[in-house]
């Protein structure tokens, strides 16, 4: 099994709960995911920050904390991981050898 893929925050920040944030682990979504967010919001950007949260396991006031570099690539990771690509690939990390290397 490949190890968990995590995000580094180019700007870390501080949390709501005020804890300095650099890193986070990053959680594969599922289809009950994408169901939970389109029960928020029918909006598509409010729905890819929900999920964005979600992948993240933050919230969505600590999303909003985020440096707008930080927010692109993180919506990048969302997107690849909706295509079933190689998350590694996108967080400038070494490509694995196949798509599995990469699961998270």
């Amino acid at each position: 099994m490949a190890e968990p893929i995590s995000f580094t925050l180019k700007f870390p920040f501080k949390s709501a709960s005020t804890e300095m944030v650099s890193k986070l682990s990053i959680k594969r979504l599922k289809r009950k995911d994408i169901s939970a967010a389109q029960a928020v919001t029918k909006n598509e950007a409010e729905m890819e920050d929900v999920l964005v949260a979600k992948m993240l396991g933050i919230t969505m006031e600590d999303l909003g904390e985020f440096d707008i570099a930080d927010s692109k690539l993180a919506t990048e990771v969302l997107r690849e991981m909706a295509s079933g690509g190689d998350l590694a690939a996108v967080l400038g990390r070494s490509a694995a050898a196949g798509v599995e290397d990469a699961a998270v």
